[in-house]
């Protein structure tokens, strides 16, 4: 099948090619009844906007690049729509990388997309990642980045979060309140910020309580129903059976209640506390409950902010920490 160009279409119509790209794009030198004319016909045709070469002409491929870890994640589905709708109503295309936790695949989408000329980067680093640099070149290139839910602060890039610290410290409050006094938590990397703070707050809540905070209760380890599993097993062989436990993400909950399933442990005798939610957690015979983060208006902020620096023509878009409130889900 032939690739229809600019040309083809401006033959058939008798127009010039700068002609056509002005009435596809809506340009007010064209007439309403010749730009009719002419995206009635480039659809007959079906032609297809050469992307690259438009990056080429105007400075500008009115792509953005998209890296986050996991894509079978409830947070991140959830955030990426967001992310997905705002772009397309602001005219640009969204490609998407997942890194998977792997720093050195994070660090290919991030080689692969700026050698695609994308016009800004949106990006939650993996949890393993602390070098900066990588993304320091990204700025040294001209292309914004701004990086969300997962990120480094003041690293003169924009970051878009939920909060965390004061968040963790109200849902393990609730838990104390509740009558559980020995809460276990499984923690994330201490390496990332989100980790540390969620960590924190855990920790504000048991002093607060006037509770000791017992190391022998907090397990490190990943934010995957794997990393969850494993941490549980490790709690329970070096501490033993907690009353309750704060998982750092909702699959690191999930993974615990798997351990518990596969070694005849009674669900409703723990209770979780999740920071992150599902849409099936009422189908759990004992449902988390959770610390429910934002993801669309943190999906939403993200972009527009990501879009205002793209379009600053000035510079006047400084980098910005933005944290959103969470609400518990009980």
């Amino acid at each position: 099948m032939k690739n229809i160009t600019l040309q083809d279409i401006a033959d058939e119509l008798g127009l010039t090619k700068v002609s056509i790209s002005k009435a596809l794009r809506d340009h007010p030198d064209i007439s309403t009844n010749t730009r009719k004319k002419v995206k009635k016909l480039a659809k007959e045709l079906g032609y297809r906007p050469n992307l690259v070469a438009r990056s080429l002409t105007s400075s500008q491929s009115k792509t953005i690049g998209l890296i986050i870890p996991k894509i079978a994640h409830f947070f991140f589905a959830s955030v990426v729509e967001a992310i997905y709708k705002t772009a397309f109503e602001n005219g640009y295309e969204v490609i998407i990388g997942v890194s998977l936790e792997d720093e050195e695949l994070e660090k290919t989408h991030l080689e692969t997309m700026m050698q695609m000329r994308v016009d800004g980067l949106l990006v939650s680093v993996t949890e393993n990642t602390t070098d900066i640099k990588r993304f320091e070149e990204v700025k040294a290139m001209g292309i914004d980045l701004v990086f969300f839910d997962r990120g480094f602060k003041d690293s003169g890039f924009s970051y878009i979060k939920s909060e965390e610290r004061n968040s963790a410290r109200i849902g393990v409050t609730h838990l104390i309140e509740q009558g559980y006094t020995e809460i276990a938590h499984l923690a994330g990397y201490s390496s990332l910020d989100i980790s540390r703070n969620r960590r924190l707050g855990y920790e504000d809540a048991l002093q607060q309580a006037g509770l000791e905070v017992n190391p022998e209760m907090i397990v490190e380890g990943g934010y995957s129903e794997e990393d969850g599993y494993k941490s549980f097993e490790k709690l329970i062989n070096s501490y033993g059976v907690p009353k309750a436990i704060f998982t750092v993400s909702y699959p690191v909950g999930l993974g615990a209640l798997k351990y518990m399933r596969e070694h005849d442990m009674d669900p409703t005798k723990i209770k979780i506390l999740s920071f992150g939610k599902s849409d099936f957690n009422e189908y759990l015979i004992s449902p988390f409950i959770c610390i429910d983060q934002p993801t669309t208006s943190l999906g939403n902020r993200a972009i527009k902010q990501l879009l205002a620096e793209i379009e600053s023509t000035d510079g006047d878009e400084r980098p910005v920490l933005t944290e959103l409130a969470c609400e518990i889900v009980y």
